[in-house]
């Protein structure tokens, strides 16, 4: 019966100094951040946490999932970006060949980032949906690239 009552002691004591540890306290704030959408303080936050504890499971978590947000959103934005400069050099119609080339290296660049990015990273669904846009409309430009290409060297 003693002996039951020190376990009790020492699992009670554990508990506490787990709970109330500056490393679990930071990673349930970065838990808190993440499930709010702000993935750049829930990064930094749970690097903290891991930072005095590595072994804290929570903060892992919350780090892996917010740099996963942090990845895609980054990769949506050059994407947006890339779509918008793609546009303006298609407007007037006709291309130079060094807007050929930038065009095809965007076309490149959206391609290379794309499959990193599915191997390295789990989107949500939203977020798949936006990228099977970008994917689409990147592939589009390359098609219509790659038939300016075949008509050139015809002629």
């Amino acid at each position: 019966m003693r002996f039951l009552g020190i376990g009790v002691a020492l699992l009670c004591a554990l508990v506490g100094i787990v709970y109330f540890s500056s490393s679990y306290q930071l990673g349930r704030e970065a838990n808190r951040e993440l499930e709010k959408g702000n993935f750049k303080e829930a990064h930094t936050l749970a690097l903290e946490a891991l930072k005095e504890d590595p072994y804290n499971r929570l903060a892992y978590g919350v780090e892996n999932q917010s740099r996963q947000r942090l990845n895609i959103q980054k990769f949506l934005e050059n994407s947006k970006e890339n779509q918008e400069n793609a546009f303006g050099i298609l407007k007037d119609g006709s291309l130079s060949p060094e807007e050929f080339l930038r065009l095809e290296w965007m076309v490149e660049e959206f391609k290379r980032g794309y499959r990193a990015l599915l191997i390295l990273n789990q989107p949500n669904d939203k977020e798949k949906e936006q990228l099977e846009r970008y994917s689409q409309w990147f592939e589009s430009l390359s098609s219509r690239l790659e038939e300016v290409k075949q008509i050139k060297n015809a002629k």
